[in-house]
């Protein structure tokens, strides 16, 4: 019997991958919040971006600044007046969200999240 050779392993992982990509890139599309919504969201700048110019855009939006969060470029805001996330996008946000869609990423495939660790994750303050 003749057992499948090494690249039969990374064709498989590859398209795990890909499929895993596809399914993310859905679920973040998915989350992303709509231009006129206002409210608490979870803003994603280029990670480039030195964070006194994330704070500005922010503020020049009309939002304030909740806090950061350890991913480069993203912060917790809030916006009272309707349209922030579109003011957001016009600054120069890569994407906004209304909640976390990739949580479930971050802790794994089955790991367990406890209190603290969601609460770490969440907007409302």
């Amino acid at each position: 019997m003749r057992w499948p050779g090494h690249g039969t392993a990374a064709a498989f992982f590859a398209g795990i991958f890909v499929l895993w990509l596809a399914v993310f890139a859905l679920l973040m599309h998915l989350g992303r919040a709509a231009p006129e919504q206002s409210g608490s969201v979870l803003v994603v700048f280029s990670p480039s971006m030195a964070e006194n110019q994330v704070f500005a855009r922010i503020t020049l939006a009309g939002g304030r600044p909740v806090r950061p969060t350890w991913m480069p470029g993203t912060w917790v805001t809030h916006g009272d007046s309707a349209g922030f996330v579109g003011r957001l996008e016009a600054h120069g946000a890569v994407g906004a969200y209304t909640s976390t869609p990739f949580l479930p990423q971050l802790a794994g495939c089955f790991a367990y999240m406890d209190a603290k660790a969601v609460q770490m994750f969440t907007l409302d303050q």
